[in-house]
């Protein structure tokens, strides 16, 4: 038998037995709907290592169609010549270390030994910060000596500064330092400018500190100046004004250039209108918020440099790969804790030397480690490159999409030397990969066959590209989830080729049943078997439900698989025996999916039996939810999760895409699901996005779905007012502490600006104001004002009601007035 794999979409990946006869069968069948005609281009928008793409793109290449595997939906497409080549994404190493002063005299040994090992294995660059006066870091106080011994130990790499902080230094140093290693390392350096955060750094250059920002961007015309060799004029020792040029002479024409950019759009856009690369990172942004400022950079490059191409953006990333997911997680989150911790106490100093009454070295043990534990999660699930490469492919295709040219791989946040360099073979296995999957990206014929997922199909029409694909195919395949009428309605206007809806399983190998998708049809079926397969729509009993009643797809015939590899138990649950067929060694396979026949013989998808869900005591498909969605005017993909909060309850969550990126009131949504919903299956909240998540093999990944509902916009709804004095002091003090103008009773903190600092500091606040102890973890579990002021009445009773009914007597809430109108009022705080 040969064993194919599941795309994992409802669990881990699991090997299929699939024999001979059944992959004949799948050869036959696609002979019968996609072998018409002389073979042509095949655009396979997946994954080799998929069990769709495995048999369809061996049937392709069988037929002598030319294959183009992986594209990204992003990728500029020219009438003619569907697919432009494109550079695949670099991968480089990045250093910032936290300084140990009992690490003995080895400190820069995984520096040496890091750098040599990428520069044997061709990764783009190694970039060294600078850093002063603090561990965090402060292995690195000058990039320009750091990058100097590179220069000697390496051949080929690019040596980069990540970055000069450009108002600490006289921007003639700054030249002169760089060109010497410009010329130490044959032409191989590049640097990224920062103005600077830290107020201790600016001991080297305290009047600077105030307009370190217009000084940056000042100095930084002159560095490029005196790189190109302008004279710039400076008064010497005798009040004399001369011209000076640098030496010695750079190598390089043009200093390579990149401006560090925290997430402050106004500076994405400024380093594209002076033609400079971009060098940003993951904390305190998410992807999608870095998505639209990469789109602002680009737009800005492209209109003040209209001959230099639309720039580079680097993304600087944790990171540590492995052979197994768990162990690594297990592997970093000490040590990444422990990094995560100094930089806290660097931000103390910080909140310190800005006389801010929040120190976060004071905060109580628990309430830090709840901090610290929860970054700590985001940054494993979804702002690093941890796993293993396998996990870590899905997070480079998704910044492939967003733009990102390079990721900066940060590898010592303290795991081990030893360790690291281990790891480093693993994310050079996941760099050759990502090139491996580029490298069948160029197609020198227009496409004349498409095959990809819906969720990817959309993809392509949102981008433009499908515009200019549809002007040459000849046929569409979707498969591998449920196909949309939206997407129909995107893809059908201006297409005269066929389009067919592909269903069917790993299991019974790969495909059982289509349907041709007709524009005057207005539903999307799975339509009927193809040859020697036979369908069942059974109830729990196993016996046949009448048309139009739903019930479990069973599959049977020729493509079934003989069983799982290795997983007897699986193999018999999955795999029962037909009840129907003639021959009594005959099985079926449960799809656990659920479906319904049409008068017409056509099966109709209705959802997974594993997306069922509980509430409030009825059952209920979120394929069905979602579903009705789509069917709302304005309403281009949508996908619906039911998530459990912390009172064990579980509520609806809408994700929508609206067309042309407009986004619909939630009221209005919420109204036209009421119309043909029962309330418990409208839910409760919706958030628009501009993209889905999607897995290596484009299908909707719906766990990382899930973990970014808690963060991403909110479609507007009806603004909600405090409706008492607890809603209304709570309000008041988070727009304070936010610096926002207002703040309703149902506004996630997370979602309005908050994050973990801020969260450590609005707690600080309330407990001087209220003085009552308050656990951190309150406010994760207690997001909204109406759910915090319910929790902190739940725990103190009246106590807290009437401390706010006297804070509002207070016109601007001061600690010293709130603490002398409480003591007169209450002398059980006396003394507090």
């Amino acid at each position: 038998a040969y064993v194919i794999y599941t795309s994992g979409s409802s669990g881990t990946p699991k090997g299929t037995m699939i024999s001979h006869r059944s992959v004949v069968n799948f050869m036959a069948a696609m002979d019968s709907y996609a072998g018409a005609g002389p073979a042509g281009v095949w655009l396979a928008v997946t994954s080799i290592s998929f069990d769709i793409s495995v048999l369809e793109l061996f049937w392709t290449l069988s037929r002598g169609f030319q294959v183009v595997i992986g594209i990204d939906a992003l990728f500029t497409l020219e009438p003619g010549v569907n697919v432009r080549q494109k550079k695949p994404i670099d991968f480089s190493l990045f250093y910032f270390a936290s300084d140990s002063e009992d690490d003995g005299s080895d400190l820069y040994n995984l520096l040496i030994e890091g750098s040599r090992f990428a520069d044997r294995h061709g990764f783009a660059a190694i970039w060294t910060p600078e850093r002063h006066f603090h561990k965090f870091g402060g292995l690195y106080p000058n990039p320009s000596v750091t990058g100097a011994a590179l220069a000697m130990a390496t051949e080929r790499i690019q040596i980069r500064a990540g970055s000069v902080v450009l108002p600490l230094h006289d921007p003639v140093r700054v030249a002169e330092e760089w060109s010497v290693v410009d010329n130490l390392s044959g032409g191989r350096v590049g640097i990224s400018f920062a103005s600077g955060w830290h107020a201790d750094d600016f001991v080297l250059a305290p009047e600077k500190y105030a307009g370190r920002r217009e000084a940056m961007w000042r100095d930084l015309d002159v560095v490029r100046r005196l790189w190109r060799g302008e004279p710039v004029k400076r008064r010497g020792g005798t009040g004399k004004d001369m011209e000076i040029k640098i030496r010695p002479r750079p190598l390089q024409p043009e200093l390579p250039l990149w401006i560090t950019a925290a997430g402050n759009e106004p500076t994405f856009k400024m380093a594209g209108e002076i033609g400079a690369n971009i060098l940003t990172h993951l904390l305190g942004q998410s992807l999608q918020e870095l998505t639209s400022k990469i789109d602002a950079y680009r737009e800005s490059f492209r209109r003040h440099n209209p001959d230099s191409g639309d720039g580079h953006v680097t993304l600087m990333l944790h990171t540590f790969l492995g052979e197994d997911r768990e162990t690594v997680k297990k592997r970093v989150r000490e040590p990444f804790c422990n990094y995560l911790r100094d930089s806290a106490d660097l931000i103390a100093n910080l909140a310190v030397s800005a006389n801010s009454v929040y120190d976060v070295r004071f905060f109580p043990p628990a309430d830090l480690n709840a901090l610290l534990s929860r970054a700590f999660e985001r940054y494993f699930e979804s702002s690093g490159l941890f796993g293993t490469p396998d996990d870590c492919i899905s997070m480079i295709e998704r910044l492939e999409q967003i733009g990102v040219n390079e990721v900066a791989c940060l590898i010592d946040f303290g795991v081990d030397r030893d360790a690291v360099m281990e790891s480093l073979g693993y994310l050079d296995a996941l760099r050759r990969r990502c090139l491996d999957l580029h490298a069948g990206k160029v197609a020198s014929r227009p496409v004349t066959h498409l095959q990809c997922t819906p969720s990817m199909a959309s993809m392509l029409q949102l981008s433009g590209n499908w515009d200019v694909l549809k002007q040459s195919i000849q046929k569409v395949m979707l498969g591998g989830e449920a196909l949309p009428l939206s997407v129909i309605d995107q893809l059908q206007p201006g297409f005269d080729g066929q389009m067919y809806n592909m269903y069917g399983p790993t299991e019974t190998t790969v495909w059982s049943a289509t349907d041709r998708v007709d524009s005057q049809d207005p539903v999307v079926t799975l339509g009927r078997p193809i040859a020697n397969t036979r369908i069942y729509v059974l109830d729990s009993s196993l016996c046949p439900v009448p048309v139009g009643v739903p019930g479990q797809i069973h599959i049977c015939g020729e493509g079934l698989a003989r069983g799982y590899w290795r997983r007897p138990g699986l193999t018999a649950e999955k795999f029962v025996p037909d009840p129907f067929g003639a021959d009594s060694g005959a099985r079926m396979y449960c799809t656990g999916d659920i479906g319904r026949f049409r008068p017409d013989g056509r099966i109709d998808f209705l959802g997974r039996i594993d997306r069922q869900v509980k509430i409030r005591g009825h059952r209920i498909e979120l394929g069905e939810i979602e579903q009705t969605l789509g069917r709302q005017m304005g309403v281009q993909e949508a996908a619906v999760i039911a998530h459990r909060g912390a009172d064990g309850e579980v509520r609806l969550i809408a994700c929508v895409i609206g067309v042309d990126r407009h986004n619909i009131p939630s009221d209005e949504l919420r109204a036209f699901m009421g119309k043909t919903l029962p309330d418990f299956m409208v839910p409760e909240t919706f958030h628009w996005f501009e993209s889905f998540p999607k897995t290596p093999n484009g299908k909707l990944d719906r766990d990382e779905l899930a973990s970014l509902a808690s963060s991403c916009q909110e479609i507007p709804r009806p603004l909600a007012g405090p409706r008492n004095a607890l809603e209304r002091v709570l309000a008041r003090l988070w727009a304070e502490v936010l610096s926002l103008d207002r703040v309703e009773i149902d506004d996630s903190y997370f979602k309005i600006g908050g994050h973990s600092l801020l969260a450590a500091q609005l707690i600080a606040r309330l407990r001087t104001v209220f003085r009552i102890e308050l656990p951190l973890v309150s406010l994760f579990h207690n997001p909204t004002v109406v759910r915090f002021a319910a929790f902190m009445v739940l725990q103190n009773g009246e106590l807290v009601t009437k401390t706010a009914e006297i804070l509002e007597q207070v016109s601007a809430i001061s600690e010293i007035e709130a603490q002398a109108m409480l003591e007169q009022n209450n002398p059980n705080v006396r003394g507090a």
